[in-house]
């Protein structure tokens, strides 16, 4: 009998699970087919669920005369753990993104073969949720987790930087209000600041931000080129207004993986403001006060220094 099925416990993987005992399938017909299904789903970017594929195995046991076959909740489980089945969180846009080698190899190469590492530059915005905390904690196993209403008060931060790291453009912050109340006295120097309706970024902000870093790379004599991704808040067709910078697109749906900011940069970003946010909360709490409500001059100013992040 060992000698018989020699092939099938040479490629059995134990770890995929629990049992120790190598049971064969009973009905290995329906199980190839669904299996083919599901690779097939995948390739296609589908999302699988487990009630698909008991419907599915259902279909193809009808088809097959399986008429026993009965697609019970335990046979799932004992499927997924032959064919190592998890369930994971779809995260990420790397699927969307086609094969961009030869825009790389080709056109990349092209635009920046005159430029410096050190004179290129790239940047991207993000939203900023600057008074939530982490949706996550650490908790007893047996204590109810519960949690109060984040705020939806956002900025939109533009963080940009050049090939080598070693230089970072000062950042464009867009809120909500003209003139905020808390930035009374406030110095301007640290971000560049501007304002929308819905703290967006638009073409508009975008472009006078642009508009500045050209004056600052004529004054310092450097000729640059800025890397930016498709998308409508990028203004088009401004290279004739600019002397010293020339902005480029990157091909659409390739932020994830041409836009060297979104590589780690824009995370690690978060991740830092974050984890000051969460310090200011603590030392309040432990100095016995209440839950601070951190403001927009405390985020880009005070102890929330975005231009230091």
């Amino acid at each position: 009998m060992i000698k018989k099925n020699r092939d099938k416990i040479q490629n059995y993987d134990s770890s995929n699970s629990c049992s120790k005992r190598l049971k064969a399938c009973v009905y290995e017909d329906v199980d190839e087919a669904v299996l083919k299904r599901i690779r097939t789903m995948r390739d296609k970017n589908v999302p699988i669920s487990g009630p698909f594929i008991i419907e599915k195995a259902l279909q193809f046991a009808k088809a097959l005369g399986c008429d026993e076959f009965r697609g019970s909740n335990g046979w799932l489980e004992k499927f997924k753990r032959r064919h190592g089945i998890t369930a994971k969180v779809i995260s990420g846009e790397s699927k969307d993104v086609g094969d961009n080698e030869n825009w790389i190899t080709e056109t990349l190469s092209e635009i920046l073969k005159d430029y410096k590492p050190q004179n290129t530059f790239n940047a991207d915005e993000t939203a900023l949720f600057f008074q939530c905390l982490p949706q996550k904690t650490l908790t007893f196993k047996k204590e109810k987790c519960f949690g109060g209403k984040q705020s939806k008060a956002r900025l939109t931060v533009m963080l940009g930087a050049n090939m080598t790291g070693h230089q970072k453009l000062k950042p464009l912050v867009s809120g909500r209000s003209k003139n905020p109340r808390c930035f009374k006295g406030a110095l301007s120097s640290v971000v560049d600041y501007d304002f929308n309706k819905i703290s967006w970024m638009t073409s508009e902000i975008c472009e006078k931000w642009v508009q500045k870093l050209d004056k600052r790379m004529i004054a310092e004599c450097r000729k640059i080129p800025l890397v930016f991704i498709n998308c409508p808040a990028h203004p088009k067709e401004i290279n004739q207004k600019f002397k010293n910078v020339t902005v480029f697109y990157l091909p659409p749906n390739t932020t994830s993986k041409l836009q060297p900011m979104d590589q780690g940069a824009i995370k690690n970003f978060e991740i830092h403001y974050r984890k000051r946010t969460v310090r200011k909360v603590i030392t309040a709490l432990e100095n016995n006060q209440s839950m601070p409500k951190i403001n927009l001059r405390e985020s880009i100013y005070q102890k929330f220094p975005i231009m230091e992040l």
